[in-house]
């Protein structure tokens, strides 16, 4: 099992061949809420063109230039979970201590349907990620145009990760999946946007 870096590689390119190619699934999948662009979560962004990719590639918000997945960051996570092909996304993610409001990054694992947990290399990307301490979240979707749940995942893994029991790692990611399914989930509301 790979070992997973305490700092996951913040502000560094992505890995040689790990292009995004024709993968968009962040441009469906998250919730972009920008003056100059406006998406929930689970709608195609408007400037998504089928076959072609962004239409405003060039132009288009920081938002979105300054996004990479931890597919493409993080040499733990396997090739094997490219987000179109795996049905993972996997995404940096801050955690924020209560007492003393310091940061730690992590990450946010979503699996974007039920077949995303038979992902070729998924409990082994988390196992690595759990075992060398790295706060790991499992982000599950509302319906479009709603709020998802996330829970931090990492205690209610820790045994099964320490025995290698990888049906155990699986197991755990299953039934935490179904729970947030079944929570309420609320419309997202997006920010006024200015009238120009």
């Amino acid at each position: 099992m790979p070992d997973a870096e305490p700092d996951p590689l913040l502000g560094r390119e992505p890995l040689p061949g790990r292009d995004c190619g024709t993968c968009h699934v962040c441009c469906v999948s998250l919730t972009i809420d920008e003056p100059e662009l406006q998406k929930p979560q689970g709608f195609r962004c408007r400037n998504l063109v089928q076959g072609q990719g962004c239409a405003i590639y060039g132009t288009r918000p920081q938002t979105c230039r300054s996004f990479n997945c931890g597919w493409r960051l993080l040499k733990w996570v396997r090739p094997s979970l490219r987000p179109d092909q795996s049905g993972v996304l996997v995404r940096l993610h801050y955690e924020v201590a209560k007492a003393t409001g310091q940061q730690t990054l992590g990450v946010a694992i979503t699996l974007l349907e039920n077949s995303a947990l038979n992902a070729e290399g998924l409990a082994e990307t988390v196992a690595a990620a759990v075992a060398s301490g790295i706060p790991v979240y499992l982000h599950v979707p509302g319906p479009p145009g709603y709020t998802a749940s996330q829970a931090r995942i990492n205690e209610a893994l820790e045994h099964a990760v320490l025995t290698k029991d990888k049906a155990a790692v699986l197991q755990v990611l299953r039934l935490a999946r179904a729970k947030g399914r079944a929570g309420k989930h609320a419309p997202i509301v997006l920010k006024p946007r200015a009238q120009p």
